[in-house]
């Protein structure tokens, strides 16, 4: 497996999916060796099963609050990152040291997708996970200027120039799997993996949130909503807040309660922006600490989502969620059965949404309750059960 990042040195969701992964694999016997990227400020010794190979670019990208690159060294670096052979050459000497029989490629940011074209030449058969849109995006989110991008093939001129190498690189790989059916279907219509087999794979809660319980909409107080995720525009906080001053204007009492961080300087303009407004800023937290303050979650996206993993955790803590209706996330909500879409980008939308449901209280519960039983579907054991059968696939359609 090659990962860019790889627990502990990780960043979100994907790296906790590929070692969940890992871990399962190994449980049933497989071989499985883990090639990541060192960090240069916290270097790590080497395990057994997992090598860590130095990043060979201009600067480390993952270090989390330092001081943005100027925009000529994003350039350069961004250009090395679509066909790096210094790292193309890191990768086939590790290959070739543990004779491996398949490779599964995670987000490539840092190895650069010039890496599958080197793994061909050893004849290695390739399954590459899509959990982000970095392969049409260098800022990985089809988001810029406060407007959504990518959609009908359409992209700002900066993502096609650097990206433009990827999709012959994709031509390398036998497989690609998709956390949802809109990030595979998309990465289609822009000229990638076309040739590769298609499958959706789904994250998979962790074991220990499958069946968690937590509290029940209260008859007692105020409506209380949370969301979970980086405060900014590209994840809506700026349409939930616009919704949430149309609820108060018509009297509808809320607490709204917001976890994760965000540029200070926007959380601080939103504050001066919305000062009536009975809002709870959390901070970065464990979710598991969120779902037993909120009746439900609301996940107002404006950027395109390629799943939307703390809806699934929403639902598992029987809280169903209230959706922008765009990106990977729609395909985890049953409309009126496990939640509710809004149009993107539309805080009138959402306050309307908000309102109708509110007139009939006892639909948060009952929403709740259908939203975790359906949870309950995404099961580690599922996953690894599905990738393994793709592995043994593509293995034999490589072997004959």
């Amino acid at each position: 497996m090659i990962s860019a990042l790889y627990p502990p040195t990780a960043i979100g969701g994907a790296e906790i999916m590929a070692q969940q992964l890992v871990d399962g694999l190994r449980s049933q016997g497989w071989d499985v060796f883990v090639l990541t990227l060192q960090a240069p400020q916290a270097p790590m010794a080497d395990e057994p099963h997992i090598h860590r190979v130095p990043l060979q670019n201009i600067y480390w990208p993952y270090e989390r609050g330092q001081k943005s690159p100027s925009s000529l060294r994003r350039l350069i670096w961004h250009a090395l990152d679509t066909s790096n052979p210094w790292m193309t050459q890191q990768v086939r000497r590790w290959a070739l040291e543990k004779k491996l029989d398949i490779v599964n490629t995670h987000n490539l940011q840092g190895f650069s997708t010039g890496i599958w074209s080197g793994l061909q030449t050893l004849n290695l058969p390739i399954v590459h996970v899509l959990h982000d849109f970095s392969l049409l995006c260098p800022r990985t989110v089809l988001y810029k200027n406060g407007r959504v991008c990518g959609l009908h093939e359409r992209r700002c001129t900066e993502c096609r120039w650097l990206t433009a190498p990827r999709a012959n690189h994709t031509a390398s790989v036998s497989a690609v799997v998709g956390v949802s059916q809109f990030i595979l279907q998309l990465h289609r219509e822009h000229g990638l993996f076309r040739q590769a087999q298609g499958q959706v794979i789904y994250n998979a809660l962790n074991p220990q949130k499958s069946h968690h319980q937590t509290a029940t909409r209260s008859r007692i107080g105020p409506l209380r909503l949370g969301f979970l995720g980086r405060l900014d525009q590209a994840k809506g906080l700026d349409v939930l807040l616009a919704a949430a001053e149309i609820l108060r204007l018509k009297g509808l009492p809320i607490q709204w309660v917001l976890a994760g961080k965000g540029p200070s300087q926007d959380i601080e303009r939103w504050q001066m922006q919305y000062p009536l407004l009975d809002l709870q800023w959390r901070g970065h937290i464990d979710p598991d600490t969120l779902w037993p303050d909120v009746d439900a979650l609301v996940f107002p996206s404006n950027s395109y989502e390629a799943l939307g993993n703390v809806i699934l955790e929403a639902a598992a803590a029987a809280k169903a969620s209230i959706a922008s209706r765009h990106g990977g996330g729609v395909e985890l909500i049953e409309e009126g059965l496990t939640g509710a879409f809004f149009e993107p980008g539309n805080p009138e939308d959402l306050a309307k949404v908000i309102w109708a449901l509110e007139q009939d209280p006892e639909r948060w519960q009952t929403m709740g309750l259908h939203a975790r039983q359906k949870a309950q579907a995404f099961t580690s054991q599922r996953r690894l059960r599905q990738f393994t059968d793709l592995f043994k696939d593509v293995l034999h359609a490589h072997r004959t």
